[in-house]
């Protein structure tokens, strides 16, 4: 523990550098802040190196970056809450970890998801309701519980991970440019995926 004082002062020392540069030469931007967020991580990275520190680490860098997030929010643009948009998936960080194996379990990765599609699909509804972008959150989190329920089967893992794929880029292929049908090219794309599997994978175990 002899390196954390050293990381305190060190880190501190750097952002105060990084505030005296910032209010010399740009005093109408606060860019410093950035940096000092990052670098208040490596006191908090030896700090928490013991049992079990990581879940700590994951929940107070969590909460960390939301405050400072939340407060460059209202500092830029205090008429717009992006904020709402950011906070979940830092969040979702320390539920993963304080979670451990049973972050790898079907209902927990399903429930969680859930939430987590449920949430941005009230804000598509209440903040902009000409375009349906949840979908571009949907199709990443979608990945958890089908990696989750089909881990051991590397086959239909494939299946569902291919079809995954051809209705996210049907569909914004659909909402985008409907006129253009360019959504061919990374379906069939994908499609090989399956195929590669069933041939040099499925077929050599039955």
């Amino acid at each position: 523990m002899r390196s954390f004082p050293f990381s305190i002062v060190a880190s501190l020392f750097t952002i105060a550098f990084l505030f005296v540069v910032n209010w010399l030469t740009t005093p109408t931007e606060l860019w410093a802040i950035y940096p000092a967020l990052f670098l208040l991580l490596w006191p908090l990275n030896v700090l928490f190196k013991f049992s079990d520190g990581h879940k700590w680490y994951a929940l107070i860098v969590s909460i960390l970056l939301i405050t400072v997030l939340f407060a460059i929010n209202l500092v830029q643009t205090p008429d717009y809450y992006w904020i709402l948009y950011a906070w979940l998936p830092l969040l979702y960080w320390p539920l993963v970890v304080f979670a451990g194996r049973r972050a790898a379990e079907v209902t927990f990765s399903v429930l969680a998801s859930l939430v987590f599609i449920l949430y941005y699909i009230g804000l598509n509804i209440y903040f902009q309701t000409g375009f349906p972008w949840f979908i571009f959150p949907t199709f990443v989190i979608l990945w958890w519980p089908l990696s989750v329920t089909f881990a051991r089967r590397p086959m239909l893992f494939s299946v569902f991970g291919a079809l995954l794929v051809t209705i996210f880029f049907w569909n914004v292929n659909a909402l985008t440019s409907p006129d253009v049908i360019w959504a061919v090219y990374p379906i069939f794309a994908v499609l090989w995926w399956p195929l590669a599997i069933y041939f040099f994978v499925y077929r050599r175990t039955v």
